[in-house]
Formats: structure tokens, sequence, C-alpha cells
């Protein structure tokens, strides 16, 4: 007696033709074969790519102006130069941070000097020679005796 193999047909869920199994892709966690066949799948798939890259594109509302698709010639100049302003005031704001952790990461009196004795009028004088070459030149004020 021969033995001869049963083969299983299943039905597509989308065209609803019987196939083999060979016909469907076997989904790895059950091991059984999927609801639609093999070219059904790949139809839906493109499908549904195609149509989510339209929608992405196209439904999104932006929550700001584009400047590149303002029509207006002078609402375009005002929108560059108002995006000129805010990035230089974000520079300058990032660049005082920056002069600011260097002020306050001043090395210490012993890598400066050498010595671990310094007087408080030296550094003292060091300190407002440092702020004045930061600042600006600092009056003079002279004591009536």
């Amino acid at each position: 007696m021969k033995n001869s193999e049963v083969q299983t047909l299943f039905v597509c869920g989308c065209c609803k033709r019987s196939l083999p199994a060979s016909a469907f892709y076997i989904n790895k966690k059950t091991g059984l074969p999927g609801n639609y066949c093999k070219e059904c799948r790949k139809t839906v798939s493109r499908n549904h790519r195609k149509n989510e890259k339209r929608s992405l594109a196209y439904d999104r509302e932006s929550s700001y102006p584009v400047i590149t698709s303002t029509e207006d010639p002078t609402l375009r100049r005002e929108l560059i130069l108002h995006a000129l302003e805010t990035v230089a005031a974000s520079i300058e704001r990032k660049r005082r941070k920056v002069r600011e952790s260097e002020f306050e990461y001043e090395p210490d009196a012993e890598s400066r000097s050498g010595s671990a004795f310094e007087s408080g009028s030296e550094l003292k004088s060091e300190l407002e020679l440092q702020l004045q070459s930061k600042s600006g030149p600092k009056p003079e004020l002279e004591l009536a005796d």
C-alpha cells in the first residue's frame, strides 16, 4: 500500500480561494498559516503603506507657520527675521551661561600660586583684576582723610 500525502487546503480570507498551506505565510508564534494568502497579503500591505504615507504627508497640520510655504513675501521676511533673532538670543544665552560657569570654576589658590598661604589682600586684588577684565575698567574711589 502506498502512503499518499494528504494536502490540506486553506481558504484565503481576502480572495476566498482554496489554496495549499505553501501559499500562506506561516505565523512563527502559532505555527499556523495566516488568514490571507501570500499574494493578497502583499497587495494589502503595499496599499496600506502607500495610503499611510499619503495620510501622514497631507493630513497633519503644522502648529507653527512654515516659512518656505508662506506665499506673502513680507510675512516670509518677518518670519525669517524673527527666527534669526530667536537663534541669536539662544546663542547669547548659551555663551553667557558658559562665561558664568567658567567664572565659577576658577582654579583654587593652591593651584594658581603653588603655595597654600596667600594673604587675603593678594586674593582680593587678583579677583578684582579678573572682574575688571571681564566687565571693563572699574573706577577708582579716593578716600578723604
